[in-house]
């Protein structure tokens, strides 16, 4: 976010040379007004014509400089925006897996939208605000200090009990921010759930129970809400308070030095004028502290975000080499794995297997025992504890990461749509596909037929998460896009599991279509799927327990064999 600041910081330069020079233009033509005041005063004649010239100049000087002074304000921050918020999104995009498991999604959406549009007012009202009344008040003070050095220690003698006021306020503002700001996660949170789970909310009768859910977290953001209204109400009465009490000693202490003949009555006028400049900015520089605190308070939720590593680009491999030798897919030797480092029983204890090109094998076992996580590792999802990881020979730390994940389709039974056109779905499986290769791939995906019964056709779109097709039909859009990737392995997570028996039949061929010639891994449920499955892998507690084909596997009488015969 700083680099964002400086990377744009020639025109926040320009922003501050416009505002300067407005502001001298501004002292410039009111010390010729105080110049023609007392001249009339003192009884000399004077031409009105110039005067009025130089004026008028000043005039036109000063609009421009104000147009520009805006126009260059305005574009530093539009571009640091921009700019922060292209970074955030590209340092997002880049974080770990795990970033995502231990953060709510109403925390991360909070972060981007609301922290956001924090750090964006800063940038366009605060900052500019704070670097114009700044130098208000240094060049209205030096053009004072030139008229009477003691009326600038006049009017700053009073400034201290504000400052101390406004200090203690900004600093409650903060603490209440950042309240706020929690409040407003599990709102979002509470309101995510409930979108997400409505088919739950209404066939359960939910409803009552998350409105009061929502209800008491927006009566607790409201609460705090209201606590920081109270308290900068507070602030802005004792600014125009405290800041009435210079006004009135300074116009006092400038007519009395007008009566001593130490200044003029012209020079009285323009420091009357110039007075009414400075007192506001300053007021403001000193509350500005509030603002700036609460703007903190964003600076920092972002700032955690940036703080995370991201995960790493991976080695020298960036692609894949199509030998003919016999090294295997994947191996795994004694591979470990926790999500969490305080888990007292690791999830994936020791395991090692071996995965050879062009045949299929099937991982099988009880819930929970890290089949899926077996999936999320090969695909560089998360790092492994201890243990060995080599794909295609090279160990996964040699691979360039995105290299390493183009070498796997999936295709889980919890399929994943944007909310785009069907076309658009499948073309995201290859970059600059053409809609020849679309069509294809939804025919060897049987899907073709169907979407051309659409009224749209591949332009229909498919709804958030795909809500307009029924399950089959957005598991044979997601077998699609993998038959447009073409990787060398597949991994399929028991695809037909919640299909009816219909499309069952049409994902099935389509799968036995996709997995010719490549290297097929798959996460089993219904053990009936992979009797053909070259090599099965039953796990528990972590490891290997047992290997074998389908009637070997049975011979033993085991894990496997108990566990078909349950069915």
């Amino acid at each position: 976010m700083v680099k964002a600041g400086l990377r744009n910081g020639y025109m926040l330069l320009l922003f501050i040379i416009f505002s300067v020079f407005l502001n001298e233009v501004i002292i410039l033509g009111n010390d010729l007004i105080a110049q023609a005041a007392d001249k009339v005063l003192g009884g000399e004649q004077m031409q009105f014509t110039g005067f009025l010239v130089p004026l008028l100049w000043m005039t036109a000087l000063g609009t421009a400089a104000a147009y520009l002074k805006s126009i260059s304000g305005n574009h530093y921050s539009a571009m640091v925006q921009r700019d922060v918020r292209a970074s955030l999104g590209r340092h997002l995009v880049r974080l770990p897996f795990s970033y995502f498991d231990e953060k709510s999604s109403g925390s991360i959406i909070t972060r981007l939208i609301s922290d956001m549009d924090e750090l964006g007012r800063f940038f366009s009202e605060i900052l500019p605000n704070l670097l114009v009344n700044i130098i208000v008040v240094a060049t209205s003070t030096i053009y004072l200090v030139r008229m009477d050095a003691l009326l600038i220690v006049v009017l700053f003698a009073s400034y201290p009990v504000m400052l101390a006021v406004a200090d203690r306020l900004s600093k409650r503002l903060a603490s209440i921010a950042q309240r706020l700001r929690a409040h407003m996660d599990e709102c979002n949170e509470k309101a995510y759930d409930a979108i997400q789970g409505i088919t739950i909310g209404r066939s359960y009768n939910l409803y009552e129970v998350q409105k009061k859910e929502i209800d008491a977290v927006i009566d607790r953001k409201v609460e705090q809400a209201c606590k920081s209204t109270r308290i900068s109400s507070m602030g802005w009465v004792l600014k125009n308070v405290i800041t009435t009490i210079p006004v009135i000693i300074c116009y006092l202490f400038a007519l009395y030095e007008t009566m001593q003949g130490r200044i003029t009555v012209g020079e009285m006028l323009a420091f009357t004028v110039i007075l009414g400049r400075i007192l506001n900015p300053i007021g403001d520089i000193v509350f500005c502290a509030n603002e700036i605190r609460e703007a903190g308070v964003s600076l920092k939720r972002l700032q955690e975000i940036y703080d995370q590593k991201e995960e790493r680009t991976g080695g020298s491999i960036h692609t894949l080499q199509q030998d003919k030798d016999e090294t295997a897919a994947i191996e795994w030797s004694d591979v470990e794995f926790c999500y969490d480092q305080s888990e007292s029983r690791p999830v994936l204890n020791g395991m090692s297997f071996v995965i050879e090109k062009g045949e299929q094998t099937a991982f099988v076992g009880g819930s929970g025992e890290g089949k899926t996580t077996v999936f999320k590792l090969l695909c560089g999802l998360y790092e492994r504890g201890n243990g060995q990881y080599r794909l295609f020979g090279h160990s996964f730390e040699e691979w360039d990461l995105e290299a390493a994940r183009s070498c796997f389709s999936e295709v889980s039974q919890n399929v994943f749509l944007f909310p785009q056109t069907i076309r658009q779905n499948v073309a995201c499986g290859k970059e600059n596909a053409t809609f020849e290769e679309v069509v294809e791939a939804c025919r060897n995906a049987n899907i073709h037929d169907f979407i051309l019964q659409l009224s749209e056709g591949y332009e229909t779109l498919v709804g958030e998460r795909g809500v307009r097709l029924s399950g089959g039909q957005r598991q044979r859009i997601s077998i699609a896009r993998a038959f447009l990737k073409d990787a060398p392995i597949l991994l399929l997570d028991e695809p037909t599991a919640a299909v009816d028996v219909e499309s069952e039949q049409k994902i099935q061929e389509a799968v036995e279509r996709i997995t010719v010639g490549r290297t097929v891994i798959v996460i089993a449920h219904r053990l009936s799927t992979v009797r053909n499955a070259k090599r099965i892998y039953v796990v528990s507690g972590g490891k290997i327990a047992e290997t074998g084909n389908h009637e070997e596997l049975m011979e033993r009488r085991g894990i496997y064999a108990e566990m078909y015969a349950k069915g």
